[in-house]
């Protein structure tokens, strides 16, 4: 911050503990606030939620850095059309080298409940800033058949809209993963096992809205995840952690690099994407048309009644306690309401539409509390 004017360090909340949440955003000749930002192209990448798993930290910190010292020219250009922002939300994980926070929750897991002050602080900065590109830096633990050095995955969730889901695929596959197999390493898919080159069985990438990846796309935000293998998976790796823990941060910096590739390549499609997926979610509120999922994902249908509604309900009924309790929630997630004599309805016909079921339902199986879905609204 102080060694370059095209560096910004703000403070977006407090952790558990009372240490400040920061968040740093790099532009050209400065960055712009979040009042102009939108004019613009916004990239988020939300370095290591988990504090055990560094590498995160330390690419989004290398190409921080290589951003505000580069005199290259296509550089250059880019941060004068796009701020880029780097978040980082779990200091207390980090210090106690946790998966957790402080009080041991997984932040990864609270984006549909925002419980914790490091999801509420990341879930206002997406609200405000809007990003049209998110990336989420972790790492994993390589094994048998899942040994490639760095993965990356999609939204799954079966309500994110379709452009949305397309563009997040685009973009691991032809720009992240790409970028990282141009520098020679191996590169998979997160979640599933492969053998002699064909997948055989699907051990994660679930379509659950409180994990990031899913909430971004739930957002209308064009994201992904990257994971790269936290121990050695080569005999080179084996004889050198050097080698290993330059590979770790390597992967993550070069999965960085592919996403603002795919920015720069695809600026006006992503947001135009961002906008038309939020009017569609909108529009099929208000006429209550598709299917609305609460299990399942991108790959895989729901087996049973409870996990899809093909007659979605055109809002939820939520008492004046439950107003009180969950506004700040409401807000934090773009989610508007109106009063009633009961409490207030909360319609579908609004671009978080993607969200409420997820959150009021009975059937979701993360929602945050039990509203009554309506027939009939106002």
């Amino acid at each position: 911050d102080e060694s370059s004017p095209r560096v910004k360090v703000e403070r977006i909340g407090t952790s558990g503990a009372k240490q400040p949440i920061q968040m740093l955003s790099v532009g050209y000749p400065e960055p712009k606030p979040v009042s102009e930002a939108a004019k613009g192209s916004v990239i988020l990448f939300n370095c290591s939620i988990h504090g055990d798993e560094p590498s995160g930290r330390e690419g989004c910190m290398q190409l921080a850095r290589d951003m505000s010292t580069t005199t290259n020219p296509s550089w250059i250009r880019l941060l004068k059309e796009t701020t880029v922002l780097f978040t980082t939300i779990n200091p207390d994980g980090w210090q106690a080298d946790t998966r957790g926070n402080a009080a041991g929750i997984d932040i990864n897991r609270d984006f549909l409940a925002l419980a914790t002050p490091e999801a509420r602080a990341l879930a206002k900065v997406m609200r405000d800033w809007k990003p049209d590109v998110l990336n989420d830096l972790h790492e994993f633990g390589p094994r048998e058949f899942y040994d490639a050095q760095v993965l990356a995955l999609w939204p799954r969730n079966r309500n994110v809209d379709p452009q949305i889901h397309a563009l997040s695929k685009t973009m691991v596959n032809d720009y992240s993963l790409a970028q990282v197999a141009s520098d020679g390493y191996t590169t998979s898919i997160y979640g599933q096992l492969v053998k002699d080159g064909v997948p055989f069985q699907q051990i994660a990438g679930d379509g659950q809205g409180r994990i990031l990846r899913n909430y971004a796309g739930l957002q209308h935000i064009t994201g992904q995840l990257t994971e790269t293998a936290a121990d050695a998976v080569t005999p080179e790796e084996e004889s050198d952690v050097t080698l290993l823990n330059r590979r770790r941060v390597v992967g993550q910096y070069d999965s960085a690099v592919g996403s603002v590739s795919m920015l720069i390549e695809n600026r006006q499609t992503l947001a135009q994407a961002s906008v038309d997926a939020a009017s569609k979610a909108a529009q099929a509120g208000a006429e209550r048309s598709g299917v609305v999922y609460f299990d399942g994902q991108d790959d895989m249908v729901p087996t049973t009644p409870e996990g899809a509604e093909p007659h979605p309900m055109c809002g939820y009924q939520l008492s004046a306690t439950q107003l009180t309790e969950l506004r700040p929630v409401l807000e934090l997630h773009g989610i508007t309401w109106k009063r009633n004599r009961d409490g207030a309805i909360v319609t579908m016909a609004q671009p978080a539409t993607t969200l409420i079921p997820l959150i009021f339902d009975a059937r979701a199986p993360f929602n945050v509390s039990e509203a009554a879905p309506l027939d009939t609204c106002p």
